[in-house]
């Protein structure tokens, strides 16, 4: 699926949590039941090959991680598998876009090391959204496309986050049950439609009730 339009961007100023997602998020929850990729089939998308090295990998951990952190509420982008669903992205429907954003990754991780003196991964919490929020907002000296980098690995951080875990992301359903979306269900009940209550998880992906995300 190609987007034509990046995810409205966090806030440019205070610390990035998850709580500043959820907004963001709310387009997001419609993603599960919107095939990303035209398949009949129920197995899991698996990549074809690495879309990252292992120092992209560690650079990309550390984005996703600072968008999504764990916290009190729940597992954060790392547990929830989302560097796996943008992996899956980058080698099948989205790989026109590999090159771009890994280049990005590095010119990331390059700028923090002229600022800081050290990779961008190994950047306390404070520093890394500092420099995220300067990456967001395209005020980077030699990174003139910082903001549109910023743009794509934001929304596929949260398309990897909520979508249907058959993709590689939302594993254990984590994304789902932290907006307290229960799962594809062909039909609803009339307390499900109720307002005011939070729905229990049901765990069950548009492929097939049997995929448990993990």
């Amino acid at each position: 699926m190609h987007h034509d339009k990046p995810a409205k961007p966090l806030p440019a100023t205070g610390r990035i949590s998850r709580r500043q997602v959820l907004g963001t998020a709310a387009k997001a929850t419609t993603l599960p039941l919107m095939p990303l990729i035209a398949t009949s089939c129920t197995t899991p998308v698996q990549p074809s090959e690495l879309a990252f090295s292992a120092e992209a990998r560690t650079i990309l951990d550390a984005f996703v991680d600072r968008i999504i952190p764990a916290d009190a509420n729940g597992p954060g982008a790392i547990d929830a598998g989302v560097v796996f669903y943008i992996n899956n992205a980058l080698t099948n429907w989205n790989s026109q876009e590999k090159d771009q954003l890994v280049e990005g990754l590095f010119q990331l991780t390059r700028t923090a090391r002229q600022r800081y003196d050290q990779d961008f991964a190994l950047l306390s919490d404070a520093n890394k959204d500092a420099l995220l929020r300067d990456m967001e907002d395209g005020v980077i000296a030699g990174f003139p496309d910082s903001s549109a980098i910023f743009n794509r690995l934001h929304r596929l951080t949260l398309e990897g986050m909520f979508s249907d875990p058959y993709y590689g992301g939302n594993q254990s359903y984590a994304g789902w049950d932290l907006i307290g979306y229960p799962g594809a269900v062909m039909a609803s009940t009339p307390d499900m439609q109720r307002m005011g209550g939070r729905l229990p998880p049901l765990h069950t992906s548009a492929y097939g009730s049997d995929y448990d995300g993990d």
